[in-house]
């Protein structure tokens, strides 16, 4: 097989469809296969006026390759005349991943956020790379998703990663660089057989073509058998998540319904739409355990690196872990603040304005002091009616217990107000009488899964 803008054209049309985009972005290295692809690529927007493209190179930093690597994107994209996006990233070594697996979460986490919306980014994957995922992901035990290998088409940031490659033989995109004559360089990482990748690339794959010469079309044939089986589980998996689906939560006692492959398999489905790792296939039977037999009580949770599974009233929940609202201990800010919760306002943030009529009494001023739950408070909530416990008051609102434990207190000499991500709550004697200036006080943009438990004939009420 050669490889020629023609041939990318052919392989690219069916990713894109019928949505015609108007910027492409290509993922250069480098090396010859990108290389390859960016003068592709740029040839066939030379023949279409209303297409823009560009290329991005994300230096990792890892080797004494990252300048010569960068300079030859620099130089292919100058010689295709593409405008060129250069991004730097800091590779976390210390995060439990390997040195490949970190570098290619880094690589793209920055793409995706250099991503506009609705662009598309070409990969160069080819067909040896497919095949070396299949069997790299076979010798790590994976599950179908992983065998599946690479996706041609998957959403990125704020737009989608296309990979119209996969067919085309990795000396095919050599040879039309070096028909090009295209300034690219070799990354001697690709040659470390202390990297998996490498040691196959070096090691076995010469023995296997040597016995099939084939292999790599085959071996990639067969990924796209099990990616299109994997694609069918998830359609059936889109349906039966559209019927357990109960907010951001699912039903436990529809997910214990279901055979128990059929329920591994939604969950792993369910996470990866949350954008949430799923957890090893052991962990699974500990959340078969611990957290679906286990209804209403709103205590057992399970957690692994990025995500957090907690039950609680007949709902399974699942989010990234969730940061502490850092207010306790400062003053209520004046009137026209907005205060961010948790790191970045990744909980929201705290909205004050001045009102007439309602919210705090405006008498008590700057006494007023933010502060967390220390167990034993109670109020309140209307002149005349006894002051109950804050802990019977938050169950009654089924609010879960990760937001319960999040709750800003209003202090004014005695607890004031709560603040919840649904609803405040003012002390009787500290609320803002009729005609009497006051603060009012909304949790604004908090998660989904800090809300309460939506009511349902299946879900148990949590003691």
């Amino acid at each position: 097989m050669t490889f020629s803008p023609e041939v990318l054209a052919r392989h690219l049309a069916p990713l894109i469809g019928e949505s015609r985009p108007q910027r492409l972005a290509v993922a250069l290295s480098g090396g010859a296969d990108s290389a390859a692809l960016l003068h592709a690529v740029a040839a066939l927007a030379g023949a279409d006026p209303g297409l823009t493209v560009r290329a991005i190179h994300v230096d990792h930093g890892l080797s004494a390759a990252a300048a010569p690597l960068a300079a030859a994107a620099a130089a292919v994209a100058a010689a295709t005349r593409v405008p060129l996006c250069s991004l730097t990233v800091v590779v976390d070594t210390g995060g439990g991943l390997g040195i490949e697996a970190a570098a290619r979460a880094a690589r793209y986490a920055a793409l995706a956020s250099a991503l506009e919306p609705g662009e598309c980014l070409l990969s160069a994957h080819h067909r040896e790379d497919q095949a070396e995922t299949l069997l790299t992901q076979l010798l790590r035990g994976a599950g179908l998703k992983g065998l599946a290998a690479m996706p041609a088409a998957a959403t990125l940031g704020g737009g989608r990663l296309l990979r119209p490659l996969l067919e085309v033989p990795r000396r095919a995109l050599r040879a039309y660089a070096l028909a090009a004559r295209l300034p690219f360089s070799e990354d001697p990482m690709n040659a470390d057989v202390r990297f998996d990748r490498a040691y196959l690339r070096r090691e076995l794959w010469p023995i296997l073509t040597g016995r099939w010469p084939e292999a790599a079309r085959t071996i990639a044939r067969t990924a796209g058998h099990l990616a299109r089986a994997q694609a069918l589980l998830d359609q059936a998996s889109a349906e039966q998540l559209a019927h357990l689906a109960r907010g951001p939560a699912l039903s436990i006692a529809g997910l214990l319904e279901l055979p128990e492959a059929r329920r591994a398999e939604l969950l792993r489905y369910w996470l990866g739409r949350l954008g949430l790792p799923a957890p090893p296939a052991r962990r699974l039977a500990v959340v078969e355990r611990e957290l679906l037999s286990a209804r209403g009580t709103g205590g057992p949770r399970m957690a692994w690196d990025g995500c957090e599974l907690r039950a609680f009233a007949g709902l399974l929940y699942a989010f990234a872990p969730l940061p502490d609202a850092p207010v306790a201990g400062q003053s209520l800010p004046p009137p026209g603040t907005v205060l961010p919760l948790g790191a970045r306002g990744a909980l929201g943030a705290l909205e004050i304005t001045a009102t007439l009529g309602e919210g705090l009494a405006l008498g008590h001023g700057g006494q007023y002091v933010l502060g967390r739950r220390a167990g034993g408070e109670r109020l309140a909530l209307a002149r005349g009616a006894p002051r109950r416990a804050l802990k019977d008051l938050l169950r009654e609102s089924r609010l879960p217990p990760w937001a319960r434990e999040r709750a800003l207190l209003v202090g004014g000499g005695t607890l004031a107000a709560v603040v919840l991500p649904h609803a405040t709550w003012v002390a009787a004697e500290h609320a803002a009488g009729a005609l009497e200036p006051g603060l009012k006080l909304v949790w604004r943009g908090a998660p989904p899964v800090m809300m309460p438990a939506p009511a349902a004939s299946n879900c148990e009420r949590d003691p």
